[in-house]
């Protein structure tokens, strides 16, 4: 799967980042797609944000796996601090 995305915004008083999708296969199918992520003590929370280009189009749930991934790596990473 391919995909482009721009950092939009960062909060550091928050704790999040805003991640916009500008380029890729998910883009076929929705209309937009963006992901929010913030911390608050020892959790993560990730929402997203996105438009269905129809009523046919599945939930993005398979890209929850990814999103899981993700957390976890940059877990491991600051752990080894």
């Amino acid at each position: 799967m391919y995909m482009k995305h721009l950092v939009e915004d960062v909060d550091p008083h928050k704790k999040s980042i805003t991640w916009k999708l500008i380029e890729g296969d998910l883009l076929e199918s929705y209309n937009y797609f963006n992901a929010i992520t913030s911390c608050d003590y020892q959790w993560t929370t990730w929402t997203i944000e996105y438009e269905k280009k129809t009523e046919d189009t599945p939930e993005p749930l398979i890209h929850l796996g990814f999103i899981l991934d993700l957390t976890k790596n940059v877990d491991a990473h600051l752990h080894e601090k």
